[in-house]
């Protein structure tokens, strides 16, 4: 190691918790960079556990799983953990295996621990570890890479000195290092960002109803919701859309390559346009149609469900494109930098809807012809043609 390695070695050195050597991420120290670990037992209850980090929730079919086997053959791979000092440390990795060994009344158990990580590098790790072993639902992982996006930007905003576009910060995010895949990672870092900003806005209708959620909400669930709200136990809530489908349907409405500096320095970086306009689509189509179909008195559940499936919603989304496309908006070009919400002009979301107005029939959101449908491309050329030419003339079938 040179002497800039060792002299941070020394610094480490000095507020590691358990004396024991230091090792450089070899991999990182070949590209000049500098990331430090050392390997030591530790105790559990002095482990602190952030769910943005480790962003899975707890498992109990996982849990169940991973019981028997380490039981069985103990701990294969250790705990990755953070150093915090005063012999604190805060779990990057290994939720489920700690709370198997929590379980079986363990006590220590070894760990790769790190020292001294930047907040984004700990979400980072975090990620990249769930995303190792198995996928979170979208919802956490949009959570998460929103999060990393924001602690990203501030540390280029103190090494720019300046702000840095979003085609910097997401060049600096580990998921867009992988060119086989950057492209479909950039999109969904966009994305996670757009709908992240727009379900926890304590203002936005979206959230007031959750509307979004992190994963499938079974029907029998949203009925009982609507029950208990009926019976002034609870607010109303539906929780119909998940962050997957409105991945699936967004991307044909929104921006999903990221604004350059050329964009931010000529002022035509409209991503706040674009939030504000994909706010107002969700609204609407909660206040418009959602809400009154699930407050009557024989409530909508079925075409509230259908709805928000996801090939449904995807064919919804890219009818309103065309419309808007009809209208003079801007469609998604070949290189993505065009989409119909990402203007400054304003959308006639009325005229929109009611020229959509068949497709929102509950008739026909649960005709088997919808509702049982997979293939995005028989739905569009059903709803072109039964919802757009010939507006309920759906034949008996």
């Amino acid at each position: 190691m040179d002497k800039k390695q060792q002299e941070e070695m020394k610094r480490l050195e000095s507020i590691q918790s358990i004396k024991s050597p230091i090792f450089p991420d070899r991999v990182l120290l070949s590209k000049d960079r500098l990331r430090f670990y050392y390997l030591h037992e530790i105790e559990l209850d002095r482990i602190k556990i952030d769910q943005k980090i480790v962003v899975r929730e707890k498992d109990q079919s996982l849990l169940n799983k991973l019981k028997p086997q380490i039981e069985a053959e103990g701990l294969i791979e250790p705990l990755t953990v953070m150093d915090l000092g005063n012999n604190q440390f805060l779990l990057l990795a290994g939720q489920h295996r700690y709370n198997v060994l929590r379980d079986l009344g363990i006590e220590r158990a070894p760990a790769k621990i790190y020292l001294d990580l930047e907040y984004h590098e700990q979400l980072t790790l975090g990620y990249m570890s769930n995303e190792a072993r198995k996928d979170p639902s979208a919802g956490r992982r949009y959570g998460a890479l929103n999060e990393q996006f924001h602690e990203i930007k501030k540390k280029l905003e103190k090494e720019l000195k300046r702000e840095p576009s979003e085609f910097e910060i997401i060049n600096d995010m580990y998921m867009t290092k992988n060119p086989k895949i950057a492209k479909l990672k950039t999109k969904e870092i966009i994305l996670a960002m757009l709908t992240s900003n727009i379900r926890y806005n304590p203002d936005s209708v979206v959230n007031q109803y959750k509307f979004i959620s992190d994963g499938q909400v079974p029907k029998s669930k949203i009925t009982n919701l609507i029950e208990k709200t009926r019976k002034g136990e609870i607010s109303l809530e539906f929780p119909l859309l998940t962050s997957q489908n409105a991945f699936y349907g967004l991307s044909h409405l929104v921006r999903t390559t990221p604004i350059i500096n050329d964009e931010l320095k000529t002022d035509t970086n409209f991503r706040h346009f674009e939030l504000q306009n994909t706010t107002s689509f969700l609204e609407l189509l909660i206040i418009k149609i959602i809400k009154p179909w699930l407050e009557s008195e024989t409530p909508e559940i079925d075409a509230a469900v259908n709805l928000c499936k996801r090939h449904i919603f995807e064919t919804l989304c890219k009818l309103i494109a065309n419309r808007l496309r009809n209208r003079g908006f801007d469609i998604k070009t070949k290189d993505g930098t065009k989409a119909p919400l990402y203007t400054n002009k304003k959308i006639p979301w009325n005229a929109v809807f009611d020229d959509l107005e068949y497709f929102f029939k509950p008739e026909w959101l649960n005709h088997p012809m919808m509702a049982k449908e997979r293939s995005l491309d028989v739905l569009w050329e059903r709803c072109d043609y039964y919802v757009l030419t010939h507006p309920g003339k759906v034949p008996n079938f």
